[in-house]
């Protein structure tokens, strides 16, 4: 006889593995127990000594799909005295050391399950298992067990209580479990409150109709309310844009099932298995000219050629699906610019003016998550929005080495923060920009929240170098309420820091050219960067070049109208363009004395250069929603595909904007397809990068900022310089803010390393 402590960490509690773990036991007739810890999973296994060997490997072989190890142990103990292999009650004692599960998707066979009439879950709207269902966002503390979720006050009834404990059965000590006769209660109230039905199947029908009659449903989903219209009904988008504030930002759409949206879609293999896969996110496909369903496509992505679409990924909205039978929209709950609704209370306050009807049900949600959005290059994913499915595991954790427990803030535009504890790397869901209270209240209360999870206070602070910055306030005033060290970190470096952690790159020893591209950063002189080439080398960044000062002189204006980015651009030829007519007399006669004066700060931001072109194109004056020009812009790249580009100029080493919209100008002038001309414009971009990387000997070449979620953009780049150079991207990141807080803490282990080469140098 062998007897094994076996000690699993990683992304190992609510995926099945107790269960898997069980099952593996049994059918290899072996003794002892399985347990969640607050650090991982922790087996006592005992019996022939080749099933002993054979159930290790197992274990490390035919985990389930959903779990992540990252150390695996095993040490020789002394007998357990058992009588069989059992799962025994998980030990909330110590210091949590585990990656947290995200929200999963329903899985195939639950599906089937709702679908199927003889089964006692048909129709039944909050079905899950094992391999799916919510985790994170109804997480109350570790380990995970029914518990310590929301799941907490609903008593199983028999029969699930059975399945529960059936190591035979999928829901084997599955935490959400429920059923029609234990069901989770739900109600179908109106925008006052009134409840309209407490029936499920009645609740649906209702909704049905209401939908059928060009109304809005909010119903309460994983991570928060979902508002939903019907996709082919014009004037309930036109009433949802009215009332939500939302003039032409992209609505998200579920499709009943793959078939339906390939019947209005250009569906690619690596949309396909990311539309399909248990965290379920948004995807970015392009739409057909004529879609088959009769989406309004010019209501659902104004002059865009991609639409967002996600499949049904509850119970409850695979039921509606079914029975709607075609696409319908779905979008955060809230009004633009705050975060979603999550709390029941407060949707009929927050969205009682824009929801007709609201679906409730008495799951509480802890923490309030968005959708993931995701959109595919030629050779990568990129992710636009890492939220639910993903959050908040990450699972490089190359750089956090040691005990060190350090939070870092990030931005305030995209807002992130990321969490470093007992060697971990926790990175929080989007959380929006932080210009209203209600954000930065969200904020606060998932940072809370996670780190009440965790039970860690951290030992040092990191914040953005931007002295107005929310995140980097609240991140001094934690420092000195815990009496820890806080340190800056600029903008465009924590850009460039994210995608070397990302891509294992802090180490490198050859020197690498790192991009970042953005709307706007604070730099070091304190002017507003993002055209930014760096050289990373010996744990260090240099500023290399960048784009030829912009003057700035209406701040944050300048990011909300396109328009004045081409005018401070082209305020030396103004007699050239048609800018005239973008402005009203007066704001004509004000803009032209103001450009007299001298201004206050400059910009090298390529973000307000893409607004700039897209002006010059008649593509966008005024941004609803941030990065809409050049939303627009690449759309209309796409378009125009041709092999000449724009001139590069080099004033100084910097690479100047102002030749190249003379250069614009000029096709204007000949009357090139304005299509033709943003394709260049893209082909110049790509020339600069390729050309600084050239000159200076560079093999390696890091991206990251906003700039490059463009997908045209990031093909050219390959398509030129992937001969000859080693392009990085950020991976399980998006390249916009959300990257951020990650970067701070790459910079700050790039520091640490550097202090200790010197020491090591010095001692020497």
């Amino acid at each position: 006889m062998r007897w094994v402590h076996v000690h699993i960490e990683g992304l190992v509690q609510g995926v099945g593995f107790r269960p898997f773990v069980f099952k593996l036991g049994h059918e290899l007739k072996l003794k002892g127990w399985v347990s969640n810890g607050v650090d991982g999973v922790h087996i006592a296994a005992g019996g022939n000594q080749e099933h002993v060997e054979k159930f290790i490997v197992q274990l490390q072989q035919s985990a389930p799909a959903e779990s992540f190890v990252t150390q695996f142990s095993v040490e020789e103990i002394s007998e357990i005295r058992v009588s069989n292999f059992q799962i025994v009650a998980s030990n909330p004692l110590g210091m949590p050391n585990l990656l947290i599960t995200p929200d999963l998707g329903l899985c195939d066979a639950c599906e089937k399950d709702i679908l199927t009439p003889t089964d006692k879950r048909h129709h039944y709207p909050f079905t899950t298992c094992t391999h799916c269902g919510p985790r994170y966002s109804i997480l109350k503390s570790l380990p995970y067990d029914r518990h310590t979720t929301s799941m907490d006050v609903f008593e199983m009834c028999h029969e699930c209580e059975t399945e529960y404990h059936d190591p035979r059965n999928r829901r084997h000590f599955s935490q959400t479990n429920s059923c029609p006769e234990c069901s989770i209660p739900l109600r179908l109230v109106n925008n006052q409150g009134v409840q309209l039905s407490a029936l499920w199947k009645e609740a649906l029908s209702i909704v049905l109709k209401r939908l059928e009659a060009g109304e809005i449903a909010a119903i309460k989903g994983i991570g928060g309310y979902l508002l939903m219209t019907d996709a082919t009904n014009r004037s309930a988008i036109k009433k949802l844009r009215k009332r939500k504030h939302r003039p032409s930002k992209p609505f998200a759409i579920i499709y009943p099932d793959l078939e339906t949206l390939k019947q209005d879609a250009d569906v690619t293999e690596q949309e396909v298995k990311a539309f399909e896969s248990i965290q379920s996110p948004v995807v970015l496909v392009r739409a057909k000219v004529t879609p088959t369903s009769g989406i309004c496509l010019d209501q659902i992505a104004p002059g865009l050629t991609h639409i967002g679409a996600m499949r049904p990924y509850t119970a409850m909205f695979a039921l509606l699906l079914k029975e709607w039978r075609k696409p319908i929209i779905a979008t955060s709950g809230n009004l633009s610019g705050s975060p979603i609704v999550y709390e029941d209370h407060q949707a009929i306050l927050e969205l009682g003016a824009i929801a007709d009807v609201f679906l409730v049900h008495d799951r509480e949600i802890q923490i309030s998550e968005d959708d993931s959005v995701m959109r595919f290059s030629k050779n990568h994913r990129l992710f636009l929005r890492r939220s639910r499915g993903y959050a908040p595991t990450f699972l490089n954790t190359q750089f956090a080495s040691g005990q060190d427990c350090i939070l870092a803030m990030g931005s305030d535009m995209k807002s992130a923060f990321t969490l470093q504890a007992t060697g971990r790397i926790y990175i929080s869901q989007y959380l929006g920009d932080l210009e209203t209270y209600d954000s930065q209240q969200s904020y606060r209360h998932t940072l809370d929240h996670l780190l009440s999870l965790v039970r860690v206070k951290p030992q040092q602070i990191v914040i953005d170098a931007h002295p107005n910055y929310f995140s980097s306030q609240l991140g001094k005033q934690l420092a000195e309420c815990w009496q820890i060290p806080v340190e800056e970190v600029f903008h465009h470096e924590a850009h460039a820091g994210s995608v070397l952690a990302e891509n294992k790159l802090l180490d490198n020893t050859e020197p690498i050219l790192c991009i970042t591209w953005d709307g706007t950063g604070y730099g070091e002189d304190k002017h507003s960067w993002g055209g930014e080439f760096f050289t990373y080398e010996k744990q260090s960044f240099k500023r290399l070049t960048h784009l030829a000062y912009i003057p700035v002189w209406q701040g944050d204006a300048m990011a909300r109208e396109p328009r004045l980015s081409a005018l401070f651009l082209c305020r030396d030829f103004l007699k050239e363009t048609s800018l005239r007519n973008k402005f009203k007399d007066a704001e004509w006669s004000y803009y032209l004395k103001l450009i007299q004066t001298k201004p206050t700060q400059y910009t090298s931001s390529i973000g307000r250069l893409f607004d700039a072109v897209a002006v010059m194109l008649n593509l966008c004056d005024h941004n609803t929603f941030e990065g809409e020009a050049a939303m627009l812009l690449e759309t209309h790249a796409m378009k125009g595909k041709c092999l000449s580009h724009y001139t590069v100029n080099w004033t100084q080493h910097l690479f100047d904007a102002a030749l190249l919209m003379n250069q614009i100008l000029t096709d204007l002038d000949q009357h090139v397809p304005t299509e033709r001309i943003a394709y260049k414009f893209h082909g110049w971009l790509v020339d600069v990068i390729y050309q600084v990387a050239l000159r200076n000997q560079f093999k390696h070449v890091a991206l990251s900022g906003g700039v490059f979620q463009n997908a045209l953009l990031i093909d050219l780049i390959e398509e030129k310089m992937n001969d000859t150079f080693n392009i990085y991207l950020n991976k399980e990141l998006s390249a916009n803010d959300e990257n951020i807080s990650l970067g701070q803490l790459a910079c700050v282990s790039m520091k640490r390393r550097q202090e200790q080469n010197q020491f090591a140098l010095n001692y020497h």
